[in-house]
């Protein structure tokens, strides 16, 4: 193995065995004074028989120069140098002594104070590297090296599990524990919480989300009472507040399987969700106890709650879902039996192709949506009313299948009726999982 680097980069043992670390079952430390003093066994034997011959003068220098950067990069043991001053772990280049015992001590006090804050069960060490490190690693790379970063991580990660009794997941730990050992800074990475669960809104006039005034953006002004919102309330406040507390959250996030209208209930066996509690200090509460509190609002219920993934919010924002909504229309004129018998039939299976409609095109893309109806029912109201129940595709707009929105939407019930209709109350029925 080739010490050649250690002339221009004085690397304590243990740094030079993270070179060759993916070499021979062992510590770096044991690995890299290991290399060193098989290589001084060799110079010191080369030596004494250069020193029986009268004309190697030029060569019996070369091996004491190598020598004495052997000697100074920490292995004393060497006999033939003196007077040269050795480069402990504080000065050596890569690691600048983060490996101490009492540097080692110090971020484990700091990690483990801001660590008591929160509950968790599992977590992971990730360091991070100085510029100059990253640049000094980049210059001496062997096939063989791992990066200092790897060695912290392992050091630490046992240090912290001793002393917490918690495990270390690489793959979804509770926390990250982010340090930079030669600043010897801490900052925690907590992982959310994710709740997942389905919905029921069985009030109108709330949006799903929270709806900041547009007046003020959010801020408070006169316009909005100074609440910074547009409506006093919504389903994701509603639901996610108490969870909030109990989970001590920073922050949250709602995601919605779609979302329905301000003016539209959400019912039958509700709309699939996850709800994402972001910096939470305790991780574990109790679901049914919190759903209990959130059903007693009479605005919106929720049900199946368990604990969920980030694979749940990917899954409930991207899955297609088909839905079922009853919508009560209202035409212009009377409307038949026989003519709403013709509406079912002619829906059945029908291909509507939508462009965006005019109420939300001030934030939707301006394009042209195909979706398709595939069953429909009708109940008469009064002569002008009548029921209209639907099985369709997700992402179909049925104020304007109803309408047809100035002929955006076509075919439509205007059309088929050839009436001027319109939807008075619509409600979605189910999400369909499947």
């Amino acid at each position: 193995m080739d010490t050649e680097v250690l002339k221009s980069y004085p690397l304590c043992h243990r740094c030079f065995g993270r070179l060759y670390a993916k070499l021979l079952h062992t510590s770096n430390y044991e690995r890299g004074k290991s290399v060193k003093m098989a290589r001084a066994i060799q110079l010191e034997s080369k030596l004494q028989q250069l020193k029986e011959r009268t004309d190697a003068e030029e060569e019996i220098e070369k091996v004491k120069e190598e020598l004495t950067t052997l000697y100074r990069s920490g292995l004393t043991e060497i006999k033939e140098v003196e007077g040269v001053e050795v480069v402990g772990e504080e000065g050596c280049p890569w690691c600048r002594g983060i490996f101490q015992e009492r540097n080692l001590e110090e971020i484990l006090e700091k990690t483990l104070k801001l660590l008591g804050e929160y509950q968790y069960d599992t977590f992971l060490v990730g360091t991070v590297l100085p510029k100059s490190i990253k640049k000094l690693e980049e210059r001496i790379k062997t096939p063989y090296m791992e990066s200092i970063k790897q060695e912290f991580n392992r050091t630490m990660g046992k240090l912290i599990a001793e002393k917490t009794s918690k495990r270390v997941d690489r793959e979804n730990p509770d926390i990250i524990i982010l340090i930079n050992p030669y600043k010897k800074k801490v900052k925690l990475q907590v992982s959310p919480v994710y709740i997942k669960g389905r919905y029921r809104k069985l009030v109108r006039g709330i949006p799903q989300t929270r709806w900041p005034c547009r007046h003020c953006k959010g801020r408070g002004c006169e316009k909005c009472n100074y609440t910074g919102k547009r409506y006093s309330t919504s389903v994701e406040e509603i639901i996610a507040e108490p969870f909030l507390e109990a989970f001590k959250g920073k922050s949250e996030a709602f995601h919605g399987a779609g979302r329905e209208d301000i003016d539209v209930r959400m019912l039958g066996d509700g709309r699939p969700f996850v709800l994402e509690i972001r910096e939470p200090k305790v991780r574990r509460v109790n679901l049914e106890e919190i759903g209990e509190k959130i059903n007693k609002s009479g605005m919106v219920e929720v049900l199946n709650l368990e604990y969920g993934s980030k694979r749940d919010v990917i899954e409930v924002k991207n899955k297609p879902h088909k839905k079922t909504y009853l919508a009560l229309v209202e035409c212009e004129e009377e409307v038949s039996d026989r003519e709403l018998a013709e509406l079912e039939k002619k829906l059945e299976n029908l291909t509507i192709y939508q462009r965006t409609p005019q109420r939300v095109s001030h934030r939707r893309a301006d394009l042209v949506r195909i979706r398709k109806v595939y069953k429909a029912w009708t109940e008469r109201v009064d002569p002008r009313r009548f029921k209209l129940k639907i099985y369709c595709d997700g992402g179909l707009y049925i104020k304007e299948l109803i309408s047809g929105d100035e002929g955006r939407t076509t075919p439509s019930v205007s059309e088929i009726l050839n009436k001027r209709c319109v939807c008075k109350e619509l409600d979605v029925l189910k999400v369909h999982d499947e």
